[in-house]
């Protein structure tokens, strides 16, 4: 056992991690890795783990945007293809089809989403930076909801929406597109 470098009296078994001095627990500070002195723990927090405020609200309202806008180009593009007469007689293999892309793009847009929110921190570190990502990501799924109801003729749409986004496979891609996009910030 040694004694603790401010407090004579008292035993301890931890150590600083930075310059191995006896610590007590009252000695001890805050920090992400390991046990620090008061003296290392003052020296402050890596520039990796600086995030101002401004900086995560411009996150979120750059991923909110990003949202909106692929999932109105992205719903327009289903509705446009949908409209085209040529399809006919095989328009339940291009609903098929078209049920498949929207399933990939949901999920795509999941580790789409992950990246830019990490290029827009410039792969800083933070707690809310997971949480953004994946409230964009579902954030992604009612912009699509709102595009084919409230932007586009929500009658006439309406039935195509529920085919492509609300059954169960749908859903778990968009389950898939929230765990990956959290899982890939944090």
């Amino acid at each position: 056992m040694q004694n603790c470098y401010y407090h004579n009296k008292i035993e301890t078994v931890l150590t600083c991690s930075r310059c191995n001095k006896p610590v007590c627990n009252e000695c001890t500070t805050e920090s992400y890795v390991g046990i620090k002195c008061k003296e290392c723990g003052s020296i402050g927090k890596p520039d990796i783990l600086n995030v101002r405020i401004i900086e995560i609200f411009r996150i979120l309202a750059l991923s909110l945007i990003f949202a909106f806008v692929s999932a109105f180009l992205f719903s327009g593009l289903i509705i446009m293809i949908l409209n085209i007469d040529v399809l006919g007689n095989i328009q339940s293999v291009a609903i098929m089809f078209l049920r498949i892309i929207s399933l990939i793009c949901l999920v795509l847009f999941g580790v789409v989403n992950a990246e830019l929110i990490m290029n827009l921190s410039k792969r800083k570190i933070n707690k809310f930076f997971p949480i953004i990502a994946a409230s964009s990501s579902m954030a992604y799924w009612i912009f699509i909801w709102v595009t084919f109801f409230k932007i586009f003729d929500g009658d006439v749409y309406a039935v195509w929406w529920y085919q492509f986004f609300y059954q169960p496979v749908a859903m778990l891609a968009l389950g898939l597109s929230i765990y990956l996009s959290y899982s890939r910030v944090k």
